[in-house]
């Protein structure tokens, strides 16, 4: 008995000493070598206010920042997110690759780093701006700066680069700018350029590599993300040829997570639980496929492991799609950003194209806040409108056709896209949002009086007429907690609460204002008012006509940010449907959110939940999309809405979703 507890207190002694060695040595070189663990081989540098650029291009090489991650993630590389004016000699010391990814300006301390850290042998990833300290350490020099001239111009980059393995072909994206560059060595080539939608060449480069990196002459947009990660593997193995077999153990790793099952076992048993012959044959092949990547990959051979282990994967893909079974009733919408459908000019094929994938709703963007892509008399007529006529007339004919609702998308408030001297005299009248640090904001302001009108009657000309079966509104909130706290907005909030505010906008913020909370509930009022007024007005033109909403995912925290509350809306019957933006690549944060949404949400007011297939929160693979709208059908949504779709969603998702998701027509929901 006193042996037994000598021997456990001197175990608990020696436990404790233990502890203590181990906190010690943590302390001392811990942290160091977790550090060391940890340090990514490629650091994507961002601007920051050092780099002398606006606040708006911070944040957008910030957001550029962290697609390029994601893409590198995608193909089993990590990376670090760094700002500027923190990069050091230090920080360079460990990596293989610099990434600029909207870098307009560097500061000369960056300058000489990237100097030295190229003529140490490492390499720089550059995309969109060239600083000309950049330019000289590629072999380039820009030449120019064009914007597309019409819509398509830049559609595509054809590729031409035998000597980089596994390059594709091609690669889709919808540039709206780029950078016009020449090298100025021979050792920088260009690898690709420019097409247009009709499939010309503009004979302007797109892509170049040399010896120190490579210069992509736009940023990366989500479009066409597998042919994308596929060329950024390709450069990436090409200059430092050493990824390739981290590339080759990452394609083996995904090659068997497919959509919502996660293994190879997983996905068998789905296949074979859907009883079709077809979706079992494929699963076969896509094994063989399997197996034979993982060889190769034991046999060092890196290349024909990535080859194989991507031709497994689609193999296997294809199993999953056909696995699928169809609904019968559900809807299935997709929204249209561009307004022109995926081919401009071409809405009969648009339609046409949709209707056989099973799609039954289409939602085109036609109008902001301060432009129309239709003849107009309240809002100014776009660029669009100009070259490819009424837009709205052109689909609706189109869609009804093909058996396609159409429920315009009208952005409400953001005057992005608005003619600049139709915003100044907007501004002029004390109409636009301003910030609480008295920033002005090309926003219309909710309270004023005059724009509630100019909404209203822009949305009511649709309806009056247009054949359209709904109006579908986005943006219909404000841009954030910041906004509008405008001499209009003082005055009638004055009169609404029937107190003087000395201190403004002081006494009425959020978090730390006096009237916070009422300001808060009065914003939401302001964006209510108008739901309300477009649901009784547009019913009173066309009693069948349908309101519904894109907006923001999660609630009610969107209540306080944004002054949305659309679950309100529902409850009082302003809204026929509704389209949470879940964007998102994690299909455990699409369950949270759709959960919570239906939780909230009376029965008879359908859910379509937004996936963002090629969002800038989110970019999904055709499984992934399958997944999110397998996800949305076992949770109990009504129905489901992909963004964005255009050629890359027709080449790509469409044709996966027509096996199984959608292989048969599905009536929408009442």
């Amino acid at each position: 008995m006193s042996l037994n507890r000598l021997t456990v207190r001197h175990l608990s002694h020696l436990i404790t000493i233990a502890l203590l060695v181990f906190t010690v040595l943590w302390c001392i070189g811990g942290f160091t070598y977790l550090e060391a663990q940890q340090t990514a081989e490629i650091v994507i540098v961002l601007p920051t206010a050092a780099s002398r650029i606006s606040d708006g291009d911070i944040q957008y090489a910030q957001s550029m920042g962290k697609r390029f991650k994601r893409l590198l993630n995608s193909i089993g590389l990590t990376a670090d997110l760094l700002n500027e004016d923190a990069l050091s000699e230090a920080q360079l010391k460990a990596r293989r690759m610099v990434v600029l990814p909207l870098n307009a300006r560097i500061i000369p301390t960056t300058a000489s780093l990237l100097k030295g850290f190229v003529a140490s042998g490492g390499k720089l990833f550059v995309t969109y701006n060239l600083p000309d300290t950049v330019a000289s350490l590629l072999g380039l020099r820009q030449t120019d700066w064009l914007k597309q001239e019409t819509p398509g111009q830049f559609a595509s980059v054809q590729l031409n680069a035998p000597e980089i393995l596994d390059m594709p072909a091609f690669i889709s994206q919808a540039s709206w700018n780029i950078t016009v560059a020449e090298p100025t060595i021979p050792q920088t080539k260009v690898a690709g350029y420019w097409h247009s939608e009709n499939g010309e060449s503009t004979g302007l480069p797109a892509l170049f590599v040399g010896e120190a990196g490579v210069f992509f002459s736009h940023v990366f947009l989500s479009d066409d993300v597998q042919r994308k990660t596929q060329m950024l593997a390709a450069l990436l193995g090409h200059l430092v040829p050493e990824f390739r077999q981290t590339f080759a153990k990452q394609a083996i790793t995904v090659m068997t997570t497919v959509g919502h099952t996660k293994d190879f076992t997983e996905l068998a048993q789905f296949v074979q639980r859907s009883n079709v012959s077809e979706a079992n044959q494929v699963l076969n092949s896509g094994s063989d496929l399997m197996k034979r990547a993982r060889t190769e990959f034991d046999a060092g051979d890196y290349n024909s492991a990535i080859t194989t282990a991507r031709a497994s994967r689609a193999e296997l893909s294809k199993a999953y799609f056909l696995s699928h079974a169809s609904v019968e009733t559900e809807g299935r919408a997709v929204w249209n950003h561009s307004g022109l459908g995926a081919y401009p000019g071409d809405w009969a094929r648009a339609a046409k194209e949709l209707a056989a994938a099973g799609v039954n709703i289409i939602l085109p963007n036609m109008a902001w806040a301060g432009v129309a892509h239709y003849p107009s008399k309240i809002l100014p007529q776009s660029k669009t409108f100009t070259e490819y006529g009424d837009q709205i007339a052109q689909c609706v004919q189109a869609a009804h056709a093909h058996g396609l609702q159409v429920h315009v998308w009208k952005i409400t408030w953001n005057l992005e896209g608005a003619p600049k001297a139709f915003v100044e005299k907007i501004r002029e009248a004390g109409r636009t949002q301003v910030s609480a640090t008295g920033e002005a904001l090309n926003w219309l302001c909710p309270s004023h009086p005059k724009n509630v009108l100019l909404e209203l009657n822009s949305i009511l000309e649709i309806v009056t007429n247009y054949d359209v079966d709904g109006i579908h509104l986005d943006y219909i909130r404000y841009p954030g907690s910041h906004a509008c706290y405008c001499e209009g907005c003082r005055e009638r909030f004055v009169r609404t609460i029937r107190k003087p505010i000395n201190e403004w906008p002081a006494e009425v913020l959020p978090k730390t204002g006096t009237y916070g909370e009422q300001y808060t509930e009065w914003r939401v009022q302001q964006i209510t008012r108008l739901v309300r007024l477009i649901h009784k007005r547009s019913r009173e033109v066309d009693p069948e006509i349908k309101i519904s909403a894109a907006v923001f995912g999660w609630y009610p925290g969107c209540i306080k940010s944004i002054g949305q509350d659309w679950v309100a809306w529902a409850k009082s019957g302003y809204v026929d449907f509704v389209c949470p933006m879940n964007y998102t690549e994690d299909p455990g944060y699409f369950t949270e959110l759709l959960t919570n949404q239906i939780a909230l949400m009376p029965k008879n007011v359908p859910i379509y939940p937004g996936i963002g297939a090629t969002a800038s929160n989110s970019l999904l693979t055709p499984d992934a999309v399958a997944e999110q709208i397998y996800l949305s059908r076992i949770l109990g949504a009504s129905g489901w809405t992909i963004f964005d779709y255009s050629a890359d969603i027709s080449e790509t998702v469409l044709p996966a979703l027509i096996l199984g998701v959608t292989k048969s027509k599905a009536k929408v929901p009442h």
